[in-house]
């Protein structure tokens, strides 16, 4: 059966906490005017209100590892990480990759232990393998978009993560907003209805989309914005 759409108040959009509420990482929700919002936990350091983050980046050491041998069915699998440690639920919410067959697919993860450099981890899925794992099959851990998220760092090789609309102290939970008309640092003059992109330039900034660069677009200025000032952009950011 198909849950219902969480609606959200101008006063939640704009709650944070200590503690993470009844809302899953990553869960969606919606203003009354169709302003869209995820709900997300701030990583090390605090969410400037206007400005875009992004999600935690990739461990490549954790990243296109031998998969054990683990049958159809299993909801558990027992990674072996390169050096860097896991620690316990960094990857909950997130999502185990089969990269390389057999097993192609990609899992839900529900929750894992915690491992030093080299070690290993349990990692608990949502549902069981649809097809076993064998030694030459190749397998990523990918963390939730809004676990652990942070300001962009002048680059545009990263996946947006929302804005926060008020400051969300680091590692408190809250929601930012993906879609919808929010006010957004702009670097750069964005023309009226031109796209808009994560700033290669000015941290937590976006700036006008340009032929030839390879990123995903964030959303669009309905109307031209003005350089270092904080004006409207129609954000696209998750559907």
């Amino acid at each position: 059966m198909l849950s219902a759409q969480i609606q959200l108040t101008d006063q939640d959009a704009r709650s944070i906490s200590s503690a993470r509420g009844s809302a899953k990482i990553g869960q969606t929700a919606s203003t009354a005017d169709g302003r869209k919002y995820a709900y997300a936990h701030a990583g090390g350091s605090t969410l400037a209100a206007g400005k875009i983050n992004i999600s935690a980046p990739l461990v490549a050491n954790h990243i296109n590892t031998t998969a054990p041998v683990t049958a159809v069915g299993s909801t558990q699998v027992s990674v072996t990480v390169g050096a860097t440690a896991v620690t316990a639920d960094q990857y909950a919410g997130g999502y185990l990759a089969v990269d390389v067959d057999p097993g192609n697919n990609v899992y839900l993860i529900v929750g894992n232990t915690a491992c030093g450099s080299a070690g290993t981890t349990v990692v608990t899925l949502a549902e069981p393998l649809t097809v076993a794992l064998t030694g030459t099959s190749r397998i990523s851990l990918y963390p939730n978009q809004f676990e652990s998220i942070i300001v962009s760092s002048s680059a545009v090789a990263f996946q947006a993560a929302g804005v926060a609309n008020v400051s969300l102290t680091a590692a408190y939970y809250g929601w930012v907003q993906v879609g919808g008309y929010c006010s957004v640092l702009s670097d750069g003059a964005i023309t009226k209805n031109a796209g808009a992109i994560i700033s290669d330039a000015v941290a937590g900034a976006v700036e006008i989309e340009v032929a030839g660069t390879v990123t995903k677009r964030v959303g669009y200025a309905p109307e031209l914005t003005v350089d270092t000032a904080y004006r409207p952009v129609v954000l696209e950011i998750k559907a």
